[in-house]
C-alpha cells in the first residue's frame, strides 16, 4: 500500500480513537446520571434502566477491539497487511461486528421499554411492541449469520483468506442482511423520535418544556443518521483478505456514533427531574441570598433612622431653650434671660446669677 493510503488510514484512526474516547466518557456520565435520577429522586427504576446498563456494556466492548484495531492501523502500519496481520485484523473486525450488532439491538430494546412506560394510547404501545419483537429477532439472526457465516467461527479468518471459500455464505446475502438491519434501525430510530414528539405535542407542558424535550428527541435522530452514513461504507465491512482499508474505517466511525448518540440521547432524555432539583435548589439559594441582603440593608436603614432620630431629638432639645429679652435696656436688672427645658426647671438670671423661678414670678 503506498504512503498516502498509509497516511489517510492513520488520520481516520487519529479521528476514531478520539470520537471512541468521546463517546465513553459522555456515555458513562450520561447513564450514571439516569441512575442516579431513578434510585435517588424518582425512585422508580425500571427494566430499561437495566437494558441500558447492558448496553453500555456491550458498547464499551465493543469500543475495546475497536481500540485493538486503531492502535494496529496507526503504529503497526507495515506489519498491518501482512498475512499474519490481515489475520489478526479479520478477527477483531468480526468480533467488534457482532458486539456492535449486539449494543444496537439492546439500545432498541431499552428505549422501547422506556416509551411503553410513558405511553397510554394502545396503538403507540402496539406499534412499539411490534418493533421491540421485530428488533430483537432480526438483530438475534443477524448475529448469527455474521458469527456463522462461513461456518466454525474459529475458523472464520482462515476461510476468509482462502479466496471463492465454499463454505461462506455469498458476498450479496451478507450484504442484503446487512443493509435490511440498517433500514431496520432508521425506522426504529424514526418511530422512536415521532411518536413522543406527537405525544409532546398534545401535552400540558410549557412551551419551553417542550421545546427542550423536542431537542432531545432530536439528538437521538442523530443515530438515524449515523446508520444511513453507515450503510453507505457497508461494503467496507465485508469480511475479505484484503485486509483494512478506508473505507472500513469510515463505516467504523460511524458505526460508532450510532450507539453511542443514542445511549447518551436515551439517558438525557430521563435527567429532567434532576434538573429541575437543580434549578429549585438554584432558586432557593438566590431568594435566601436576597433576603439576607434585603434584611441587612433594613437594619442598616434601622440604624440610620434611629441616629437621624437622635440627632434630631438633640436639635430639638437645644431648640427648647429660648431668651426672652424686654424692649429695654440691655443693662437694666429687669430684663432677665428666661433659660428653661422641658427636663429641668426653669431658671432666671438676674444681675449675671441663676435664681429658680418659682410658680409665683412672672
Amino acid at each position: 500500500m503506498d504512503a498516502a493510503k498509509l497516511q489517510e488510514l492513520r488520520l481516520l484512526g487519529t479521528v476514531t480513537f478520539y470520537l471512541i474516547i468521546t463517546l465513553l466518557v459522555f456515555s458513562y456520565v450520561t447513564v450514571g446520571l439516569r441512575l442516579w435520577v431513578r434510585y435517588r429522586i424518582t425512585r422508580s427504576p425500571g427494566w430499561d434502566d437495566a437494558a441500558m446498563v447492558t448496553t453500555l456494556l456491550l458498547f464499551t466492548s465493543y469500543c475495546a477491539f475497536i481500540f485493538v484495531i486503531t492502535f494496529r492501523s496507526m503504529s503497526m502500519q507495515r506489519e498491518l497487511f501482512s498475512e499474519q496481520g490481515i489475520h489478526v485484523t479479520l478477527i477483531y473486525v468480526q468480533l467488534s461486528e457482532v458486539f456492535y450488532i449486539l449494543t444496537t439491538t439492546l439500545l432498541k430494546v431499552s428505549l422501547g421499554l422506556f416509551f411503553l412506560r410513558v405511553l397510554t394510547k394502545r396503538w403507540q404501545t402496539l406499534i412499539f411492541h411490534v418493533i421491540l419483537v421485530i428488533s430483537g429477532t432480526y438483530g438475534l439472526f443477524y448475529v448469527f449469520v455474521t458469527v456463522f457465516q462461513c461456518g466454525d467461527p474459529t475458523k472464520l479468518a482462515d476461510s476468509l483468506l482462502s479466496l471463492e471459500s465454499p463454505r461462506c455464505l455469498p458476498s450479496a446475502f451478507l450484504l442484503t442482511t446487512g443493509y435490511l438491519y440498517g433500514i431496520m434501525n432508521i425506522l426504529a430510530d424514526w418511530t422512536f423520535v415521532l411518536i413522543p414528539i406527537s405525544v409532546l405535542v398534545d401535552s400540558d407542558l410549557d412551551r419551553r418544556s417542550k421545546i427542550s424535550v423536542s431537542l432531545v428527541m432530536a439528538l437521538g435522530a442523530v443515530g438515524s443518521v449515523s446508520s444511513i452514513l453507515r450503510m453507505v461504507y457497508l461494503k467496507g465491512l465485508s469480511l475479505s483478505g484484503n485486509g483494512l482499508s478506508a473505507m472500513t474505517v469510515k463505516a467504523t466511525i460511524w458505526a460508532t456514533a450510532e450507539p453511542g448518540t443514542g445511549i447518551i440521547a436515551a439517558s438525557i432524555a430521563i435527567l429532567r427531574p434532576l434538573v429541575r432539583k437543580i434549578a429549585s435548589g438554584m432558586r432557593t439559594k438566590a431568594s435566601s441570598y436576597s433576603h439576607t441582603r434585603k434584611s441587612s440593608q433594613q437594619t442598616e436603614d434601622s440604624i440610620a433612622l434611629t441616629e437621624q432620630e437622635s440627632v434630631a431629638q438633640t436639635k430639638n432639645m437645644r431648640a427648647s431653650v429660648y431668651s426672652l429679652r424686654s424692649d429695654g435696656d440691655d443693662g437694666d436688672c429687669w430684663s432677665p434671660t428666661i433659660v428653661g427645658t422641658a427636663d429641668v426647671q426653669r431658671m432666671i438670671v438676674v444681675k449675671g446669677k441663676m435664681i429658680q423661678r418659682g410658680d409665683d414670678m412672672i
